[in-house]
């Protein structure tokens, strides 16, 4: 067993609530992609744009690509939610 929270990151301590109803929760993987896609873009946009515009420091590159990666991570939640929850209402073992 784990003493510490040290270390750990935010996908890995969130999870889907035990309330949320069966199912595959398709507005919350859609709100997801749509910001990792956001991110992205901005992200695509800054080496896309104009030569003189001030380059983000590779810290914050290295930070945006850990968001997204972050962000996978909770997509991957919550789809592997819905598929064990579907799984379950198939077999009639869900509430």
């Amino acid at each position: 067993m784990k003493l510490s929270l040290a270390g750990d990151l935010p996908e890995d301590l969130l999870t889907v609530n035990a309330a949320s109803p069966a199912g595959v929760p398709i507005d919350a993987i859609t709100a997801a992609c749509s910001r990792a896609e956001s991110v992205l873009s901005l992200l695509q946009t800054h080496f896309n744009a104009d030569s003189g515009h001030e380059r983000l420091g590779d810290h914050v590159i290295a930070s945006v690509l850990w968001d997204v990666q972050g962000t996978i991570g909770l997509i991957r939640t919550l789809a592997i939610h819905g598929d064990n929850t579907t799984h379950q209402a198939v077999a009639g073992k869900c509430r």
